[in-house]
């Protein structure tokens, strides 16, 4: 009987060692954490106030360090699972919550804040909630990661008869309520903006935005992000107003969370006008598991 070779090459192989090595990194960056928490209360002595900057420092940098390290394992959770949907009973606002948490400073860092809020209606929906989860968390982080200090990221849920939307946008101060560099690409929007135009029902704007006026409406538009996604895997020249202003890791994770849309049924999209803004959209086909779970 011949032995057959293992394929080193594989795809799930490097996924699974490299699971490994960030559970591996967890430990230390603990310690590091603890230890350097119980210098910063000066427990064994005061510290100088260079001594406080520094550990502030450390502290801010492991906690840097320990969000990749979970980032890591949650794409490796996503691998693990393959391209299967698999729904559980999930409160929606409890997820969205920990992810806004999880990303907070990231925000406070750059000087934003993040708002989560929630239209009426159910909270308990059958969800993937892994992949939920990770398609919220790189669609925000990409959003904060291009918006400016000063700025708000809010994330609106609204709750429909046939699922959920999700709507993630930026309120500046100045510039008012837009996605990150939106001007540079709204032409491309308005392109065919008659085969794109959305109807005039209020619902459809049940993501936080104020509904348009009459004259505004023939102007709204829905775009999927599908359509954008080989332009920006190519990088072609004569689109790079499409997502101008997103770094490398920004696109990808715009484009991660594209495909964990699509996988459960739904769509990331942009949708807005010129005068009221842009916003991302998602929108996710699911059923409400409150009547069943009280059945």
């Amino acid at each position: 009987m011949t032995n057959k070779p293992i394929d080193l090459s594989t795809n799930s192989i490097k996924v699974k060692l490299l699971n490994y090595l960030a559970q591996e990194l967890l430990t230390p960056l603990t310690s590091i954490l603890g230890m350097a928490s119980v210098l910063s209360q000066e427990i064994y002595g005061p510290l100088t106030s260079k001594q406080k900057e520094y550990i502030d420092v450390i502290q801010d940098s492991s906690r840097s360090l320990r969000s990749l390290v979970e980032e890591l394992l949650g794409l490796a959770e996503l691998e693990d699972a393959g391209l299967g949907v698999k729904r559980s009973a999930i409160d929606i606002e409890t997820l969205s919550q920990q992810v806004v948490t999880n990303l907070s400073q990231v925000a406070s860092r750059r000087e934003q804040e993040i708002n989560l809020s929630a239209g009426p209606g159910p909270r308990i929906w059958l969800l993937d909630k892994d992949k939920v989860q990770q398609m919220l968390h790189h669609l925000i982080f990409s959003v904060i990661q291009s918006a400016g200090a000063g700025s708000v990221i809010r994330v609106h849920i609204a709750r429909k008869e046939d699922g959920i939307n999700m709507g993630v946008w930026v309120f500046h101060p100045w510039l008012g309520e837009s996605l990150p560099h939106a001007k540079l690409y709204s032409d491309y929007f308005l392109k065919g903006s008659g085969d794109n135009g959305l109807p005039s029902n209020s619902e459809d704007w049940e993501t936080g935005l104020e509904p348009p006026t009459p004259s505004q409406s023939s102007q709204r538009l829905t775009l999927a992000f599908s359509e954008l996604a080989t332009l920006v895997v190519e990088n072609a020249a004569d689109t790079a107003p499409v997502l101008a202003g997103y770094g490398a890791r920004e696109r990808l994770g715009l484009l991660l969370c594209c495909q964990l849309a699509e996988i459960q049924g739904g769509q990331l999209s942009i949708q807005g006008t010129p005068e009221s803004g842009y916003r991302y959209s998602i929108s996710l086909p699911c059923t409400n598991a409150t009547e069943l779970l009280e059945g």
